[in-house]
């Protein structure tokens, strides 16, 4: 890119002097010598490096320190204090804020200011030498040197804000993220080839992917792709060749068996092309990328970027993958509490009434409407199923005097279950409550009522329901023996009741004592349905 620019600038300024021969009036042959012979080497750079990034970089020092002697002989040669070749004093500037960063940029244009400076006081004594301008170009000089130094210096914050967010990362959770990922990064290389292999810490083992004329298969290595930990770099495997850029943005030259495993590289068909890191988690690994047919030296700073834009989406499918995970823990976690709370207490119910009836049958005594009134529960038990499934299908809220309807029928059942007065009370202001509240508090009363019959040996239950304060408010009080207290005297919560309690983001508190206990749990309205 450098190289093409020097070729077009030079032949511009040769076009505009031979349109304007008044700025060669004095000195016509070195001017026009001088323009010819950078219009030369710059056309002779450009083709030997063309497609040649290690020739490009070895030639880098040598250019850039040839550019600068140029622009000060052609300002020199022709009028420095009004020369239209001062433009060309931003080519050396931009060329070492691409190449390098904010010091060479730095100096290079320190070197340029003092050149001028010493050419206009060589020639400051001409009658055609006007020093007001002169002093105003050179002012021009400082601030666009500043400019170019400061956008030297942040040019290394510019990957802060590039990589994944500037290509495509959106991408099926049922797709492969190594072949995704891979196809990105060679899209934006313009690469017919690539692999990405990544390995745990610690581990030789290096597994991946290799797409090739657009067809993937597995890859994998048994020996780490890079012999030294360096970002990205590029290799040509036939002529031995690795180019890297060192910590401080000076280019690093190696042969490339030093720096690289070759073997593997040739295994993946790779004779010449790219490799930088990728990092992705507690794994490592590199992208790889070959058949570019526009190989340059600029490649090593779109690799190091492909290389962290590879991590990042590696990075956030597994995060994806968490979440889910997560999801589907928590949706696990909530079903076997429901199946606990309804199903399995149903069946424990149904023991005991199964238990009764067996010492009325062992007493001779007549059970058939028993039997009957547990027949009963079991539809009950069974339509109380299918409705809970049909609940967790809707996503609506439910007005709280058809909650509290649908409560006082489940009370009045659970009474019949457990052979317990149970009854439910409600304060009732047109408030509405979020579906899956709802179904809480149906598992909620539940539990409790199991806990009353089975551990207190309660006979009757009281259920009280209000909103109070934007929270939903449940206040069950029976007369049974209470809740053993623990070490520091208070009585413990109920594990299950306090497991859905916190999960819907509520609180539980228990006040107990023999003939009395009273559970008062608190669900918030805004964030009241548990996961």
């Amino acid at each position: 890119m450098i190289a093409l620019g020097r070729a077009m600038l030079a032949l511009l300024f040769l076009v505009s002097i031979s349109l304007d021969s008044s700025q060669a009036a004095a000195t016509p042959l070195l001017t026009y010598g001088l323009l010819l012979s950078y219009v030369a080497y710059a056309l002779a750079i450009a083709a030997l490096t063309w497609r040649d990034w290690w020739l490009d970089a070895r030639l880098a020092v040598a250019t850039h320190f040839l550019d600068m002697i140029a622009f000060t002989a052609i300002v020199l040669a022709t009028n420095p204090d009004t020369s239209p070749f001062f433009l060309f004093f931003i080519l050396p500037l931009l060329s070492a804020a691409i190449r390098w960063g904010w010091r060479e940029t730095a100096l290079t244009a320190t070197v340029l200011i003092l050149f001028y400076l010493a050419g206009g006081l060589l020639v400051s004594g001409s009658a055609a030498f006007e020093m007001q301008r002169f002093v105003i170009r050179s002012g021009h000089l400082v601030i666009l040197s500043a400019v170019l130094i400061w956008f030297g210096i942040h040019q290394q914050f510019t990957r802060l804000f590039s990589g994944v967010d500037e290509l495509e990362r959106r991408f099926g959770r049922d797709e492969d993220p190594f072949p995704h990922a891979l196809n990105v990064a060679m899209k934006a290389a313009r690469a017919r080839s690539g692999a990405l292999l990544l390995g745990c810490a610690g581990d030789r083992r290096f597994a991946g992917v290799r797409i090739v004329d657009g067809a993937a298969s597995p890859a994998g290595t048994d020996m780490p792709l890079m012999r030294e930990a360096l970002p990205v770099l590029l290799f040509d495997v036939g002529k031995d060749r690795a180019l890297a850029t060192r910590a401080h943005g000076w280019y690093r030259f190696s042969p490339a068996a030093t720096l690289l495993d070759r073997d593997a590289l040739l295994a993946f068909g790779a004779d010449q092309g790219l490799v930088a890191e990728v990092r992705s988690g507690t794994r490592h690994g590199w992208l790889v990328l070959w058949d570019m047919a526009e190989l340059s030296v600029d490649f090593l700073e779109l690799g190091l970027e492909l290389g962290r834009a590879a991590g990042a989406m590696l990075d956030q499918d597994a995060m994806l993958s968490a979440i889910e995970e997560g999801a589907a823990a928590g949706t696990r976690l909530s079903l076997a509490r429901d199946v606990h709370d309804s199903i399995v207490q149903f069946l424990a119910g149904a023991a005991f009434r199964v238990e009764a009836v067996m010492r009325v049958s062992r007493d001779g005594g007549q059970v058939e409407s028993d039997l009957k009134e547990l027949k009963r529960l079991l539809i009950e038990e069974q339509s109380e199923i299918r409705a809970f499934v049909s609940a967790l299908r809707r996503d609506r809220e439910l007005e709280l005097t058809e909650a509290v309807d649908e409560l006082r029928t489940l009370a009045r059942r659970l009474g019949r279950q457990w052979s317990v007065d149970c009854r439910v009370d409600a304060r009732e202001d047109g408030a509405s409550i979020p579906i899956r509240l709802q179904l809480d508090l149906q598992q909620l009363l539940r539990e409790a009522v199991a806990n009353a019959v089975r551990h207190g040996r309660a006979s009757r239950i009281r259920v009280d329901v209000g909103i109070v304060d934007d929270s939903l408010r449940l206040k069950v009080t029976d007369n049974g023996s209470g809740f053993a207290p623990c070490d520091g005297g208070s009585p413990a919560d109920p594990w299950s009741l306090k497991e859905r309690v916190d999960r819907a983001h509520g609180s539980l508190s228990v006040e107990s004592e023999p003939g009395s206990t009273n559970l008062v749990i608190t669900l918030p309205l805004t964030n009241g349905a548990a996961a």
